[in-house]
C-alpha cells in the first residue's frame, strides 16, 4: 500500500502546471490535498515500518518507528517538489514540503494510535 500511495503522489506531481490546475484552482483545496496526500503516506509508512521495528521493547521502538516514518515522509516531500521543478508549468515550493510534512505527522500519529489500540486488545 506504501508503494501505491507513493506512486499516487508521484503520478499527480507529474502534472503538468496546466493540467493541474484543471483538477482544482483553489488554493486551499491544493493545499489540503498535499496535508491529504501526506497524511496518508505518514499512515501507512508507519505500518510498513512498525511490521521491522517494533518488537519487544515497544516504547523505544515506537519512538524509533515515528522517526523513520516522518523521516521517510519529509525526504519524500523534498524529493517531490524537487521533481516538480522538471515539470512543465510546475515548480518547487518549500510550503508544500512543510505542509506535506505536517499532513505526514498527523498520519503517523494516527497510525500509531490506532496501533495501540489493536494490540491491547
Amino acid at each position: 500500500m506504501l508503494i501505491l500511495v507513493c506512486l499516487v503522489i508521484f503520478l499527480f506531481s507529474s502534472q503538468p502546471g496546466e493540467e493541474s490546475s484543471k483538477i482544482s484552482n483553489d488554493l486551499i483545496i491544493r493545499k489540503l490535498g498535499h496535508f491529504s496526500e501526506y497524511m496518508t503516506l505518514g499512515f501507512f509508512s508507519f505500518c510498513y515500518l512498525s511490521n521491522f521495528f517494533i518488537g519487544n521493547n515497544k516504547k523505544k521502538d515506537l519512538k524509533k518507528t515515528v522517526i523513520l516514518s516522518f523521516l521517510f515522509s519529509v525526504i519524500y516531500a523534498s524529493t517531490d517538489e524537487f521533481h516538480q521543478t522538471f515539470v512543465v508549468g510546475r515548480d518547487g515550493n518549500i510550503v508544500d514540503v512543510l505542509i506535506d510534512s505536517s499532513g505526514s505527522l498527523v498520519g503517523i500519529l494516527l497510525s500509531s494510535i490506532l496501533y495501540f489500540l489493536v494490540m491491547k486488545k
